[in-house]
Parts: C-alpha cells; sequence; structure tokens
C-alpha cells in the first residue's frame, strides 16, 4: 500500500509527461472520411441512402429534383456509399472531420435538379457522360442523345425508329427521308 501512495505522489509532483501531437495528424493509408458528394455526377438513384447502415444519408425525390443529405455525427464511415454510388458522386474525405459542440452542425444538403428532356421539356433522370460511359463501355452517338430524352420520348422515339425499318410508315424530311 505505501508503495503505491509513493509512486502516486511521485507521478503528482513530476512534470507531464504527455508527447504533445502535432496540429493534425496524417491520416493512415486507407483512411475513410466523412462523406463528400459531388451533386453534378449524382444520378438521383437513391443507393447510397438505401445501403447506409447508420441513416446518416437520406434521399427523397421531389418534383423535378433530387433532395440529399448527410449527418457526418451518425455516420459508421463504412464507405458502402462510396462502393455502391453509380455515378461516382459519393468520395469519402481522407482527413479527418473536425470536432463539432451540437447535432447537426455539419449536416450537409445537396438539390440535385432534373434536367428537361429535349424533345417535350419534361424533367428526366440524370445521366451523367461518365454513368454513361460506365454502364455502356462502348457508348454510341444514339444512346446520348436517348439518354437526353425523358422516358415517353425514348419509347415514342423508338417505336418510330421499329415502325421506318419494318416499312410501316415513311420517314419525314428532318430525318433525311421524302415523305
Amino acid at each position: 500500500m505505501l508503495r503505491i501512495l509513493r509512486v502516486i505522489g511521485g507521478n503528482a509532483l513530476s512534470k507531464p509527461a504527455t508527447v504533445r501531437l502535432p496540429e493534425s495528424v496524417p491520416a493512415p493509408t486507407g483512411f475513410r472520411g466523412r462523406v463528400v458528394m459531388d451533386p453534378t455526377r449524382c444520378v438521383a438513384c437513391g443507393v447510397c441512402a438505401y445501403v447506409c447502415v447508420s441513416g446518416a444519408i437520406k434521399a427523397r425525390e421531389s418534383d423535378g429534383s433530387f433532395a440529399w443529405s448527410y449527418e457526418p455525427g451518425q455516420c459508421a464511415f463504412c464507405a458502402r456509399c462510396f462502393e455502391r454510388c453509380n455515378g461516382h458522386a459519393i468520395s469519402m474525405d481522407p482527413s479527418p472531420a473536425p470536432a463539432y459542440h451540437r447535432p447537426g452542425e455539419q449536416h450537409v444538403d445537396h438539390e440535385v435538379a432534373f434536367p428537361a428532356c429535349v424533345e417535350c421539356g419534361a424533367v428526366r433522370r440524370p445521366a451523367p457522360e461518365q454513368f454513361l460511359a460506365h454502364a455502356f463501355p462502348h457508348v454510341s452517338e444514339e444512346t446520348r442523345e436517348l439518354a437526353k430524352r425523358c422516358e415517353r420520348c425514348r419509347r415514342r422515339l423508338m417505336q418510330r425508329r421499329m415502325a421506318l425499318s419494318a416499312g410501316l410508315i415513311l420517314p419525314d424530311k428532318k430525318e433525311g427521308g421524302a415523305s
């Protein structure tokens, strides 16, 4: 017992032995920091919110847009959202997140506006070039043009092309033929 008291007394009277670390400690290789989303690459699929085990990512579709939100205080930093992002819009910051004092202090919201159909002007799902290249390794110009149309206009265009190839209708002047 006496020995323990000597150790405690000796520690109390000696200088601090803590080694001070530099202002910022470099993150180890493979560190998974907070989630960062690039709205220009987002395809508004919602897979990130679906696979988020901690509920840190919320996603919902509204009229003409896609709302995405992230709460780092709830994040488990598991990288499932990053691994499964179809548009490669999600990355993980390699530096540790700063400390915060109140819940929601580092909350992030993004609004991904749906682009308009080139034919009718209705809103359509976004299909960025990098998404098309990933989904279709040899993207044709026809695929790029179809991606700029809403589902209804794509269907109508394909039906028209099938009818033309079957000889059921005559081509328009704008499609290169004479009527």
